[in-house]
């Protein structure tokens, strides 16, 4: 039986996904660790030149996180580009915000209470 909570955030996921590549909303396309199936995580990620930052909101139990951590890869669609991105690496949520727009790094920080993002290295790009 699947839970009303449940079926509520995957109605929300498919909504955020579909915003993919709109106002931060990006597509985090990873690899699970244990069922070697791919999976689709709606994120909002910020790109500095050759870097990707997302807010690590849930900490570092995030089935996403753990998953690009085991892979050491991830692609994600962002701005009309799909990145394939490497090693991920935690940073202190005051050093990962740095180059965000204020009124997102203000959310992170003190309304969502973000303490780490995840920084990316931008490895290929391409149109999508």
């Amino acid at each position: 039986m699947v839970f009303p909570r449940a079926l509520a955030s995957r109605a929300a996921n498919k909504v955020m996904l579909r915003m993919a590549g709109h106002l931060a909303f990006a597509d985090l396309e990873h690899v699970g660790r244990r069922s070697g199936r791919t999976r689709h995580t709606p994120v909002r990620a910020f790109r500095n030149r050759d870097t990707v930052v997302i807010g690590l909101n849930f900490g570092r139990r995030s089935d996403w996180y753990r998953n690009i951590e085991a892979a050491g890869t991830c692609r994600i669609r962002l701005g009309g580009r799909e990145l394939t991105l490497g090693a991920p690496e935690l940073v202190p949520v005051e050093q990962g915000t740095k180059a965000m727009p204020w009124p997102f790094r203000f959310a992170l920080r003190h309304i969502v209470h973000t303490a780490e993002c995840v920084e990316l290295p931008v490895l290929a790009e391409r149109r999508s």
